[in-house]
């Protein structure tokens, strides 16, 4: 309608785009948690699965996970999302929790534990994104975020990370519109990709478009990107949720909506955490990544 009006106006011209994010809620299985809570965990592992290699397993993760996160424990899937997007000449973006009291919701590592420092460090080496996953709260307390993300930014000046961007999502996508948009702008971040549907995938915001933010109530723009998401892996794999078989109709329902982003040139922003990729899923996330 804008070139009919006026053939003279040059529109921007998009092109397809894949956007892969995961949220850290947890980056270890066993790392960060007490010994109790290990040796509860090795006892479920074996009286209730008679799994006892993973109550080994348990134990063991705990014993060497010092240092840095052990390579065997079930949520360091870091390497492999990061080589995955590699392979597709994607970037992953990695979002921290960097702050919260709540015990049943929020992290149970903190950003600043020399672990983490060491995960940042890396994801950084491999030039991927790290970006602010804030806690439980936030989405309503004043200068929270902000707060928050000082506290990323100070793990990432310990890690020497240095970025252009700074992005990130609401944990459990909680948001209040215009308080948390706000508290985004005010922190100083570049972008949010929050505003997705918890229990359907699609097009929450009307639009696979990155677009600038709006105040409605101030009614003036803001200094703020949404990324809007599209599919979220909880979304669909939780019995909670859609509840979809990861080898069938998951596939179909998540390339659905990657296909109409594409045929629109638009953007395609996944949300897939690290802690969510047994073979089955990882099968799934190679192919809608890699497959068009």
């Amino acid at each position: 309608v804008i070139v009919k009006l006026d053939p003279s106006i040059k529109l921007k011209q998009h092109k397809f785009q894949i956007h892969v994010s995961h949220d850290v809620d947890l980056p270890s299985l066993y790392a960060f948690n007490s010994w109790l809570s290990i040796i509860r965990m090795m006892a479920s592992h074996v009286l209730k699965r008679q799994d006892f290699k993973q109550a080994l397993t348990a134990f063991w993760v705990k014993l060497i996970s010092k240092n840095k996160i052990s390579s065997y424990d079930p949520y360091n899937t870091f390497d492999w999302l990061m080589n995955v997007s590699d392979e597709n000449d994607l970037v992953s973006a990695f979002y921290f929790i960097a702050g919260g009291d709540n015990p049943t919701y929020d992290a149970n590592y903190k950003i600043n534990d020399n672990r983490i420092i060491e995960l940042l460090k890396k994801i950084n080496k491999r030039e991927h994104e790290i970006g602010l996953h804030p806690s439980y709260q936030s989405y309503n307390s004043a200068g929270k975020i902000r707060r928050e993300f000082l506290a990323l930014k100070s793990a990432c000046d310990m890690a020497g990370v240095e970025q252009n961007q700074w992005g990130g999502r609401m944990h459990y996508l909680r948001w209040a519109q215009s308080f948390t948009l706000n508290e985004w702008e005010a922190a100083g971040l570049t972008y949010d990709s929050t505003l997705g549907y918890a229990d359907y995938i699609g097009f929450r915001c009307g639009t696979c478009f990155e677009y600038p933010a709006f105040d409605p109530v101030k009614k003036y723009m803001l200094n703020l990107r949404i990324r809007p998401l599209i599919v979220m892996d909880n979304t669909v794999l939780s019995e909670c949720y859609m509840g979809l078989n990861p080898e069938s109709t998951a596939k179909e329902a998540i390339l659905k909506l990657k296909h109409i982003c594409c045929k629109l040139d638009g953007d395609f922003n996944l949300l897939w955490h690290n802690s969510s990729l047994n073979q089955k899923q990882r099968e799934l996330y190679k192919y809608v990544i890699s497959n068009d």
